[in-house]
This record gives C-alpha cells, sequence and structure tokens, in this order.
C-alpha cells in the first residue's frame, strides 16, 4: 500500500539525505522543492514571487502524489512544513484523498542546522538555496517546531 511522506525540518536539518534514504527504503518517488526551483526559476527571486511558484509547484507536486498513490507508488514530499498551518493543510489534502500519510519531523537544534547549512553553501550544486546568517536567523523565527499535540514521528538529527 503506498504512502505519503511529509518530511518537516529546518534548512539544514538533513531533509534532503533522510528523504533520499527513505526514498530507496520504501521505493518511493520524492519530490523536493529546491531541486525543481532553482532549475525552473533560479535562486534569486522577491519573496512573493517565490511564495506564488511554490504554491505552483506543491500544486502540480499534489496532483502527482495522488496519480503516483493510484497505482501503489509512495511519494515523499521533502517541502520542510515550516508552520502548522502548513502540516494541517497538507494532513487535510492527505485526508480528504484518503491516502495514508506521515509526518516525519527531523528535530535538530538551531546551531547545527546553522552549521550544516553555512557549510553546505561551500557546495550547493544547483539543488540547495545559498543561505547567509542573516538568512538563517530569520527563517528561524517564521518556523514553528511541531508540538507534542500534533501527529509526528520525531527523528534525531543524527542520519
Amino acid at each position: 500500500m503506498s504512502k505519503i511522506y511529509f518530511i518537516c525540518g529546518f534548512i539544514g536539518s538533513g531533509k534532503t539525505t533522510y528523504s533520499t534514504q527513505l526514498a530507496k527504503s520504501q521505493r518511493a518517488f520524492r519530490f523536493s522543492i529546491d531541486e525543481w526551483m532553482i532549475p525552473l526559476y533560479g535562486e534569486h527571486m522577491e519573496r512573493e514571487v517565490f511564495n506564488a511558484r511554490l504554491a505552483t509547484l506543491q500544486e502540480l507536486f499534489k496532483d502527482s502524489a495522488i496519480q503516483l498513490a493510484k497505482i501503489g507508488v509512495s511519494v515523499i514530499f521533502d517541502f520542510g512544513f515550516w508552520t502548522k498551518a502548513d502540516r494541517e493543510a497538507f494532513a487535510s489534502w492527505a485526508n480528504a484523498n484518503e491516502l495514508d500519510c506521515e509526518f516525519h519531523y527531523l528535530d535538530v537544534d538551531y546551531d547545527e542546522c546553522k552549521q550544516r547549512a553555512l557549510e553546505r553553501n561551500k557546495n550547493l550544486k544547483g539543488h540547495s538555496y545559498e543561505m547567509t546568517p542573516e538568512m538563517l536567523e530569520m527563517f528561524w523565527s517564521w518556523f514553528e517546531v511541531p508540538s507534542q499535540h500534533e501527529k509526528v514521528k520525531r527523528l534525531s538529527g543524527e542520519l
């Protein structure tokens, strides 16, 4: 039976590494926002433009996920799911489409994420956005750690 995996975590938490491993072990198809956004649109754009393009890709990915699930293929959304509202919206979408789903949260503290993200800047390969310390600090202020009441599988950042 197919399953939809939602991978939640901050920049540098190891989402893509984890998602890639999970895709292999579950024989799942993985959607990674950065790996689509950068080749299609480049790395630099206004926030409003980014948000509009993100919404478009997410809708296309959801439509594709439904098709894949119908033929028995599991899907991984390597999106981050930074806010409770995003997590709730995607869970509602999955439930409305009768898709079995799980949230996996990579629980890594800010300092470790920052160190990893800054190290990753040295070798982006067009798959990740370059991050500055200022950007990371701003984005961290937007990140909502899943509460104990949310149904998430918590994973340590030691992958």
